[in-house]
């Protein structure tokens, strides 16, 4: 199998595949190829060769066109990759082979592959993960979710660990990065390595003289933020897993956090959470962000759990699949009001919430598992019908179900999430 640069030659196999759903529905904007769009689609392929030295391939394997493969330039020093096998060669490991070598291009000539595929084509996801990307984010827009992967060249040198919380699936959760030891490292070389990493969050460790306690700081690539409870279930269990089960207690920017650790599970015990109504205007300005005309019944409030939260109810499941806002809009809003996620949810029932949390101020358009949302959302429940326990599913519309277990009847009003974190190999 080999990568052959396009040529005019290949304008038929591209024509060809353009009438096959399963093509059309994954290449591009998902639309069907018109004859004229893949005419635009195959001069744009020649030009990007001429003037870039690298686009868009065909698949060749004994002599017959079987796919394409290209290679595109972006930001940051990055170059984005993609492929399409015909099916008559699925099933044969072309795919892999075909994301490893433009794995390889791409990190001749820059710092960083990225790629995406839409939520439901499950196959291409492990096919990334074979050629060594990572789960970085996903990406919600026209309803159509994207999950998006990258490798970093070097990236092993930095001494960061990746493990995904609120999952005992690599594939499912959130990701975290986790820097063990961060002693030596400053707050701009904290922030970089996150913005390399890519996730939400990354958590660096700084140890103190106590036995097992530590300095824990959280950055997400664009900032630092005061406190993050899906990276503090993955550092913890990563901890937990070198010096032993037990008790662990991290001091925070947002304050003294405990966590009982047992069997590659995590508890974390939060600060003392507070609530309150949100003021009309943000509220307003938060729904028209997010495109709500109405919601549910509950109240808007502001809650904190170690950072402060939007706390929106939905009308119902429907409503809550159907995120798609203004990122801009909203991250704007968030920065001007100091939040660090919008927490949407829906209650399917006295111990099952479904939720969302968008985190553009993160530069992330939603997390798969956010534990201080859930600290803060216990306490918000708690204030609104008196103590409980439930259980939050997150994530299910980004195809990375978690499971984050609330147990807000607390006295002292801090509250207790609990997950599992599982290495990212």
């Amino acid at each position: 199998m080999e990568l052959v640069p396009w040529q005019n030659e290949h304008f038929g196999y591209m024509l060809r595949w353009a009438s096959d759903p399963r093509m059309t529905a994954h290449v591009g904007n998902g639309m069907p190829w018109t004859p004229d769009y893949v005419d635009e689609r195959h001069a744009q392929a020649l030009k990007h060769w001429e003037d870039h030295g690298f686009g868009l391939h065909a698949v060749v394997e004994d002599g017959v066109v079987i796919g394409l493969a290209q290679m595109l330039d972006g930001d940051l020093g990055q170059i984005e990759i993609g492929y399409w096998i015909d099916p008559a060669h699925w099933g044969r490991g072309v795919a892999t082979r075909v994301a490893a070598e433009l794995r390889d291009k791409a990190l001749a000539i820059a710092d960083r592959v990225v790629a995406g595929h839409q939520a439901d084509n499950v196959a291409s996801g492990r096919v990334l993960e074979k050629a060594g990307l990572t789960y970085f984010t996903s990406r919600c827009g026209g309803g159509r979710v994207e999950h998006h992967y990258a490798l970093q060249r070097g990236m092993s040198d930095t001494g960061v660990l990746r493990y995904s919380a609120f999952t005992k699936d690599p594939a499912g959760g959130n990701p975290a990065g986790v820097v063990l030891d961060a002693s030596d490292l400053t707050d701009e070389e904290m922030l970089a390595i996150a913005a390399k990493v890519g996730y939400s969050e990354t958590a660096f460790v700084l140890p103190r003289s106590e036995e097992r306690v530590f300095d824990v700081r959280y950055f997400s690539p664009k900032a630092e933020v005061p406190f993050c409870g899906h990276a503090t279930i993955a550092t913890s269990v990563a901890l937990a897993e070198r010096i032993g089960d037990g008790t662990l207690t991290f001091h925070t920017p947002a304050g003294e956090i405990t966590i009982e650790t047992s069997g590659g599970t995590a508890s974390l015990t939060s600060v003392p959470t507070s609530t309150a109504e949100a003021g009309p205007e943000l509220v307003s300005a938060a729904l028209r962000a997010l495109g709500y005309e109405e919601i549910g019944s509950g109240p808007v409030h502001v809650g904190f759990g170690g950072a402060r939260h939007l706390i929106v109810p939905l009308r119902d499941r429907e409503q809550l699949a159907a995120l798609d806002y203004d990122f801009d809009a909203l991250r704007d809003l968030m920065l001007e009001h100091d939040l660090t996620t919008v927490h949407l949810f829906w209650r399917e029932s006295a111990d099952l919430v479904h939720a969302r949390d968008p985190f553009p101020v993160g530069g992330v358009v939603e997390d798969a598992a956010t534990g201080a949302a859930a600290a803060a959302f216990g306490g918000y429940l708690r204030d609104l019908e008196g103590p409980q326990r439930f259980v939050i599913s997150q994530g299910e519309d980004m195809g990375r179900p978690s499971r984050l277990e609330v147990d807000a009847t607390r006295e002292d009003r801090r509250v207790t999430v609990t997950g599992a974190a599982v290495l990212i190999p």
